[in-house]
């Protein structure tokens, strides 16, 4: 009985002016989701007066309640018209009943509260309308495929339908508000808006690379050195072309400084002083990278373009999130570096089987005339999608990864920041390869 109590103090606290209106007393018994239901409907009666005759707010059986702000006045064609298996781009702000946010990805709104991070990218979620996809809660899933794009909506829905008992962590990373919210508490999700909508984000993706290729940097599809992959070496170039790989070789080892940036600029990574200076406002990765290529620590796209490096090379590769971090993207983390803890999360499985299902929906069969995602840019999906080679690439710790260290003043502890990568993200790297005598360029401060 004490739990109960506690948990309804955390509404109360919340609907403290409502209880006070309508009489209601704390139960001293009966099922929390129940007290829950009560306190959502009691919170509608007072700020949706007559909300049940309104057609612009449902409710759904579960619960959940969806206002809509703003209806799209365009006709409804049907790739408008969201459902159950389409990928979104969405904005939303996540906040408690009592309004204080916990959750954005307005880079305005987390200066507001004062939580804004140089290191995360503050764009839109591109988020897959699955059921069983663990990242997405349940109350977001009705919300959206009741939605079409332009609409915008706010949407309140009790705590089992966010993230149950265990709420949302925004401590240290990621797009955290004020605060994160504790598990057990009902949330609105406001101004949730659908920017796009995608069956077919493969081609999509492909599309928005290929076109970034031909007006950046003049290059056209024959200049791929993979479906998908561009890789342009830039001048000066080295007199003497000498390469990195020797040939019978056991032990070549790469020496590189290099910034990794997403279509958009926003950079997520570099080893380059004063690309981090102007990045992040503080130096955190200094020194030149050393890769031994007979290792498979980086993501495909890197690995690709300096394969045929050769010593004092500049180059610049764009690639698909095929080579990259794929439809699973990389989630921003915070960890101590002290800590040992080395195992991977049961979420990541579960996602993994909802990819691998959607993969097969999708491009499986020749559905779109790929004959079967397996084939598709050269069997790389097929390997990506594989339990082992999942779990392993999302552990592995690379350089080409987006992460970087800073020293938390409250703890005194050193913690590892990472920048999220969305699923379907393009990456850009600019590498410049050493010396093979160590007498490179000084890249410290490169104006790179």
């Amino acid at each position: 009985m004490r739990f109960l109590k506690s948990i309804w103090s955390i509404v109360a606290a919340s609907l403290m002016a409502i209880t006070l209106a309508v009489g209601c007393a704390t139960p001293e018994g009966g099922d929390y989701s129940v007290l829950e239901d009560e306190s959502l409907k009691a919170w509608m009666d007072k700020n949706y007066k007559g909300w049940e005759n309104n057609p612009d707010i449902m409710r759904t059986k579960d619960g959940v309640y969806i206002v809509w702000m703003k209806r799209s006045t365009e006709p409804a064609p049907a790739d408008t018209v969201i459902k159950e298996g389409n990928w979104v781009r969405i904005d939303y702000t996540g906040k408690r009943l009592d309004g204080n946010i916990f959750y954005t990805r307005n880079a305005e709104v987390a200066k507001r509260q004062g939580t804004y991070s140089r290191r995360t990218h503050y764009v839109d979620d591109f988020v897959y309308l699955y059921s069983e996809n663990t990242s997405l809660s349940a109350g977001m899933l009705q919300a959206l495929t009741n939605m079409k794009v332009g609409d915008m909506t706010r949407v309140i829905m009790p705590s089992g339908m966010y993230r149950g008992s265990s709420g949302y962590d925004a401590t240290n990373v990621g797009y955290n508000g004020q605060w994160g919210v504790e598990g057990n508490v009902p949330v609105i999700i406001d101004s949730l808006i659908i920017r796009e909508v995608s069956e077919d984000p493969i081609t999509l993706e492909n599309k928005v690379v290929n076109e970034y290729a031909s007006s950046r940097w003049q290059l056209t599809e024959a200049d791929t050195l993979s479906k998908g992959l561009y890789v342009q070496l830039m001048t000066p170039f080295p007199v003497k072309r000498d390469s990195v790989i020797k040939a019978g070789s056991a032990d070549s080892v790469l020496t590189c400084y290099y910034k990794g940036y997403f279509l958009d600029g926003f950079v997520f990574d570099s080893n380059i002083d004063s690309v981090q200076m102007r990045a992040w406002g503080e130096v955190v990765n200094k020194g030149p990278m050393e890769w031994d290529m007979t290792e498979n620590q980086m993501i495909e796209g890197f690995k690709e373009a300096c394969v045929n490096a050769c010593y004092g090379d500049r180059m610049r590769v764009v690639f698909t999130s095929a080579y990259g971090y794929g439809i699973s993207g990389s989630a921003a983390r915070a960890i101590t570096e002290s800590s040992s803890d080395s195992s991977s999360d049961l979420a990541d499985y579960y996602n993994y089987l909802n990819y691998y299902s959607y993969m097969n929906s999708m491009y499986g069969g020749g559905g779109y005339g790929y004959g079967g995602y397996g084939n598709y840019y050269n069997n790389y999906y097929n390997s990506y999608y594989n339990p082992y080679y999942y779990n392993y690439l999302n552990s592995s710790s690379s350089s080409s990864s987006s992460s970087s260290s800073i020293e938390d003043e409250e703890e005194e502890a050193k913690v590892t920041i990472s920048t999220e990568i969305l699923p379907f993200t393009p990456l850009v790297f600019e590498i410049w390869v050493c010396a093979d005598d160590g007498s490179s360029d000084d890249l410290t401060h490169s104006p790179l």
